[in-house]
């Protein structure tokens, strides 16, 4: 009996110890979406699709322009930077599903620059289930900036608001009179308009006169004649332009052949001004567009602006142009390389977060994104651009 004791004791100890050697010599879980060579990160934005925009695709060619940077140089702490997008085509449905796969199946380390109002809106529950970090959308809806979603979202852009308000004070400051508005036929375009009426009043003016236009028309032109009518039976001096891409285009083309013709155009800046630039030509001139960030049109020395220029033309040689959605994706995708850089080479999100919190991003005219352990709206900056003679724009 005792020997029989002594061997059941020894081979208890001896499944312990072999036990114990599993615990300690088992590898530790690497985090979803970071390999040994490259680190994954996921975006869901609208790259194709009617709606007459492009600012998805743009936004989503700067994000690459900066991670391709950081990969020519090496990657960050060894690892390539590989950006995963899908297709959302401005889809409520097809945004859950991207993102949805994004999370499950790509094992995406964070989603950055999901793009436009309702699509982010719509995965937001789904990003706060997840924990994910989910960085620099594409958007400015108030729900972003007043604490209504979870600490893992990182806002880089000022607001509709903030847009709007310096629109308004624009109005106010040069006296403009006679002040219309055209706006997308859904529950966000009237929810605009209704924001445009209480803030004109604030300063004592008020509508004349609104259209409003169906989204994403497949024929912006004929869409867009109800609301030319209705505007051009008041004929305001000024409009306000609550749509975008070709559909703003086909207002102010519209607006030009009936006798209202020197109208002055405002908008915010997802009206796309590349896309006006291109559809309008020479009727494009004179428009005022608000934007979230500097001038890249102008030249300056800042080192943010320069090595944006660089890019360019690594990319696309000497003929590249800059566009405003396109910087504004090479800024959150530098801020990112830079915070993964600081979280160092053992990678997981509690220490990306934690170094998303303690980056700074400095550019001109006192441009700066900067978080911290309770900020999570990176900049507040507005600036009044004009689309000029040829193309040019200035401030």
């Amino acid at each position: 009996m005792k020997s029989v004791l002594s061997r059941c004791g020894v081979a208890s100890i001896g499944l312990g110890m072999v036990a114990a050697m599993s615990v300690f010599s088992a590898p530790v879980r690497a985090e979803r979406g970071v390999h040994s060579d490259r680190v994954v990160l996921g975006q869901s934005a609208k790259l194709s699709g009617v709606g007459g925009t492009l600012l998805g695709r743009q936004y989503r060619d700067g994000l690459l322009l900066a991670f391709d940077a950081a990969n020519r140089a090496g990657g960050v702490h060894g690892r390539r930077i590989e950006l995963v997008s899908l297709d959302d085509q401005i889809s409520t449905e097809k945004a859950v599903a991207n993102t949805r796969a994004l999370i499950d199946e790509h094992q995406a380390f964070a989603l950055v620059g999901h793009t436009f109002t309702n699509t982010v809106k719509a995965v937001i529950p789904i990003v706060n289930e997840s924990g994910i970090p989910f960085i620099a959308p594409y958007t400015g809806y108030p729900e972003l900036y007043e604490n209504k979603v979870g600490p893992n979202v990182f806002v880089m852009r000022a607001s509709f608001e903030d847009e709007l308000a310096t629109l308004i004070k624009h109005i106010d400051t040069v006296a403009y009179e006679r002040i219309a508005m055209v706006h997308y036929a859904n529950p966000l375009g009237e929810e605009l308009r209704q924001n445009v009426e209480q803030r004109l009043q604030q300063v004592n003016r008020h509508l004349v006169g609104t259209g409003s236009m169906a989204l994403n028309a497949k024929e912006p032109v004929e869409a867009a004649k109800p609301a030319v009518e209705k505007l051009a039976a008041v004929c305001p001096k000024v409009i306000v332009l609550g749509v975008s891409g070709r559909d703003a285009a086909a207002v102010v083309r519209g607006m030009n052949a009936t006798p209202c013709r020197n109208v002055r155009y405002l908008a915010r800046g997802l009206v796309d001004i590349a896309a006006l630039i291109n559809e309008l030509g020479p009727l494009s001139r004179g428009i005022m567009v608000t934007q979230v960030m500097p001038n890249p049109f102008r030249r300056s020395l800042h080192p943010l602006i320069q090595d944006y220029e660089k890019q360019l033309r690594h990319r696309g040689g000497a003929a590249a142009k800059p566009d405003f959605a396109e910087f504004e994706g090479y800024i959150a995708g530098r801020f990112v390389v830079q915070a993964l850089r600081r979280a160092g080479r053992e990678l997981d999100r509690r220490k990306f977060i934690a170094a998303m919190e303690s980056e700074t991003l400095d550019g001109p005219e006192h441009y700066r994104v900067r978080f911290g352990p309770n900020g999570r709206v990176g900049s507040r900056y507005i600036n009044i651009v004009m689309i000029s003679d040829s193309g040019r724009i200035t401030d």
